[in-house]
């Protein structure tokens, strides 16, 4: 029997912890609009690890041809883990209305941020939603664990550990807890951290050598403001690994990229850093362990990694 996939409702699953100021309205219109065009199941995340499996019950009672997350890059990964962990065939598509503070995922995937474009944002993933485009997009694995848009050891997640250190400490609010935190965390953590030496193997070639930060990427835009790549590549079947060996080499290549996402926004033309590589497969191995973020959130620490693409894994909707 073939199924009218308009006919089917929406799964929304929204990090309430987004749902402040100015996004709390623009989340009562965004989900308002969707109500009046198909039904919708609400879930709200709770961000205490069993997120992925809630997500995948709901799927799986549902039966929903969208799943909708509504939040920042974390939501996002939480929701394709549970689109791709099994579950009714074909699975939902993933659509996403950018709450969060970054947005990289949704906003490599030409939507709009709800905190910095407001109404025009809010119509652009509204639509995207009821009547946009789907693509597969890839999704990288590190280790038993997903990601949408990044992967990195060392530095990018020192820098992330710092300031959530910090915040929960402080008792900070998203004004001094957000961006002005996360420049000086990334000013103390540039001078604590250091290399490690490290053996790599990408797609089965050996590099060794000094590892201060290692970033693996499915999308062109990193935390925020910083852009690797004027194309998007995330359904080449490839992730884009860049490796920094000292703090020198990664404040420069870290200018480099906020002056690239500065020209792409002017609408110049943009080539990617020389040292890119395009890999399937890196096993990473350290001589002590150095934490590592997913998505941009922490995820503990390693001395061996072994990171790996999904080619085509996820359906995705886009405007």
């Amino acid at each position: 029997m073939t199924v009218d996939e308009n006919s089917r409702g929406l799964a929304v699953v929204v990090n309430p912890h987004t749902l402040q100021g100015p996004c709390a309205a623009l989340w009562a219109t965004a989900l308002a609009r969707l109500r009046s065009g198909r039904p919708v199941t609400r879930l709200d995340t709770a961000g205490d690890g069993g997120d992925a499996a809630r997500i995948a019950a709901c799927i799986a009672a549902e039966r929903p041809s969208i799943v909708v997350a509504a939040g920042g890059d974390g939501t996002v990964r939480d929701v394709a883990a549970a689109l791709v962990a099994g579950g009714p065939s074909p699975a939902p598509a993933l659509a996403i209305l950018p709450l969060g503070t970054a947005n990289n995922i949704a906003r490599s995937l030409g939507l709009l941020a709800f905190r910095q474009r407001g109404p025009e944002a809010v119509e652009r993933a509204v639509v995207a939603i009821l009547a946009g485009t789907e693509r597969r997009i890839d999704l990288g694995q590190a280790d038993a664990h997903l990601f949408c848009g990044s992967f990195a050891v060392g530095m990018d997640a020192a820098i992330l550990s710092a300031r959530n250190r910090w915040r929960r400490r402080w008792h900070l609010g998203p004004r001094l807890g957000g961006y002005p935190l996360y420049l000086f965390s990334c000013a103390v953590s540039l001078a604590r951290q250091r290399s490690v030496a490290g053996r790599l193997r990408l797609d089965g070639a050996p590099h060794d050598g000094p590892v201060y930060n290692l970033l693996v990427l499915n999308t062109a835009l990193y935390a925020g403001e910083f852009r690797f790549d004027g194309a998007d590549h995330s359904a080449d079947g490839r992730l884009d690994l860049h490796l920094f060996t000292s703090p020198s080499d990664y404040v420069r290549a870290f200018v480099t990229a906020w002056r690239r996402h500065l020209r792409h926004q002017r609408g110049a033309s943009i080539a990617p850093p020389a040292g890119l590589r395009r890999i399937e497969h890196a096993a990473i191995a350290l001589a002590q362990p150095m934490a590592a973020q997913i998505d941009g959130e922490e995820h503990g620490s390693a001395d061996r990694y072994d990171v790996r693409v999904l080619p085509g894994a996820l359906r995705v909707r886009v405007p």
